[in-house]
């Protein structure tokens, strides 16, 4: 019972945060300002769309669903399995939480990046928020490896190496990039070492 409860908790976070994701790309398709225009065009249009708005008023229906999304996601990963006789537990947590940290900025970067990439292309803007879904994907997998689950493992495992290797076609700097996959290569040995303690 208290595991289906907790993969409620883990479906509804990742759901609405995926439902935000649609919204914000939505809001950013239906604002969008045409290659091209005038200053007095982008000055009408951005009266029209409400881009001189407070980023928060502008942005309030994805919030309302990116922000309780990501507090269920982390109700999972504290109302979890904690199971606390794991080898090397503590430096797993310390790797999942870094991750963790990792796959958040990397959902918000290319937020900002599909954004930014609207105005050229809109191919980019949708490559964008698909590898932002991945980030996400990541993220929910790294909660489920944090309660001791062995089915997130080998999924996080491919997704990490599938977003480096966009990251580097996308030509982000090589040495932040390096350090990302040695914390996920180095992560999946100390979860292989905990192996047989995982269900």
């Amino acid at each position: 019972m208290r595991n289906w409860r907790n993969y409620l908790v883990l479906s509804l976070g990742i759901l609405l945060i995926l439902v935000s994701f649609v919204i914000y790309g939505l809001l950013v398709f239906r604002t969008r300002i045409p290659a091209g225009s005038t200053p007095q065009q982008i000055e009408q249009l951005t009266q029209i769309y409400g881009l001189d708005r407070p980023v928060i008023v502008q942005y309030q229906w994805f919030l309302f669903t990116f922000l309780p999304g990501l507090t269920l996601l982390g109700i999972y990963g504290t109302i979890g399995l904690h199971r606390q006789g794991f080898q090397h537990w503590f430096l797993i947590k310390v790797f999942i939480i870094l991750m963790l940290i990792t796959n958040t900025v990397t959902m918000l970067n290319l937020l900002v990046t599909a954004h930014t990439s609207m105005q050229e292309a809109l191919p980019a803007f949708w490559l964008a928020l698909a590898v932002a879904v991945l980030a996400l994907a990541n993220f929910g997998f790294l909660l489920v490896i944090w309660n001791g689950l062995k089915k997130g493992v080998w999924a996080f495992g491919i997704l990490s190496f599938m977003l480096c290797t966009l990251k580097f076609v996308g030509q982000v700097p090589i040495l932040p990039l390096l350090f990302e996959l040695s914390a996920v290569i180095i992560l999946i040995y100390l979860l292989r070492s905990s192996w047989p303690e995982m269900v």
